[in-house]
Order: structure tokens, then C-alpha cells, then sequence
């Protein structure tokens, strides 16, 4: 699985609002993290949809967190940002000789698909800010 980076840079607003804990513009925002205000604008669009942030229209547009950082899991993100959270897809139609071995390939896909959701709803943003200095 890659994570696209939409999806980064989402993960990377979030945990900036919630470090900050207060409303943030979106120049600001978009400073901090090193993208277009045009391209934080589309990020924040799906992220407010999920009920992460919400906007504020004061001097300039702000962003503020409205979950919890323990309430919003790696899984949920990605979820919100791409749709989906799995590894992949077969490509293409494959050869009559290998089309069963293609069935348990599609299989074992699935059952990555599945652990790998669950490891990544067990990673809330809380655990990435409160580990930050273990990993250093």
C-alpha cells in the first residue's frame, strides 16, 4: 500500500491543528507544511466533509481540529481521503494456466486488506503526537 499525497499532506494538517490546538489559518497552515493554499483548501474540503476540521471565516479562512486527536484513527483518514484502504488490484486477465493461483493471490490480498485496516485503526493521531519523542 502508498499512501498518496493528498493523504500525507492530511495526515500532516491534522497533526499541525492538533499540536496547535486553536484555530489556524490556512496561509499559516499551508506555510507550515509546505503546499499551495490553493492545494490546502482541496485537502481541507475532504477533511472537513469527514468531520475532522472545521473552517472559520474571520480575516482569513482558519482551520481548527473538532475531533479529538484520540478519536481519529490513521485508518479513518486515509478512509476519508482515498476512498478506500487497501493494497491492490490484479492487473489485467490472467493466463488460463495461472488463473487459480490468481483467485489465491486475490484472496490473500484481501486478508492483508483486512489486517492492515485493523492495524491502522489502532494508530490514532494521540499515539503519533505522544510517541513523537520515543522516535527520536
Amino acid at each position: 500500500m502508498q499512501i498518496n499525497r493528498s493523504t500525507n499532506y492530511a495526515i500532516q494538517m491534522l497533526l499541525y491543528l492538533s499540536k496547535a490546538n486553536r484555530m489556524v489559518t490556512s496561509s499559516r497552515l499551508s506555510a507550515a507544511i509546505g503546499i499551495s493554499y490553493r492545494y490546502l483548501l482541496q485537502i481541507s474540503a475532504k477533511l472537513k466533509a469527514a468531520g475532522f476540521i472545521r473552517a472559520g471565516h474571520w480575516r482569513s479562512v482558519g482551520l481548527k481540529l473538532v475531533k479529538a486527536p484520540e478519536e481519529i484513527s490513521l485508518y479513518d483518514i486515509i478512509l476519508s481521503m482515498e476512498g478506500a484502504v487497501r493494497t491492490g488490484e490484479i492487473c489485467g486477465t490472467p493466463a488460463p494456466e495461472i488463473e487459480q493461483e490468481i483467485d489465491t493471490l486475490e484472496r490473500m490480498y484481501h486478508s492483508v486488506d483486512g489486517m492492515l485496516g485493523q492495524a491502522l485503526k489502532e494508530i490514532m493521531l494521540s499515539d503519533i503526537l505522544d510517541k513523537t519523542e520515543i522516535w527520536k
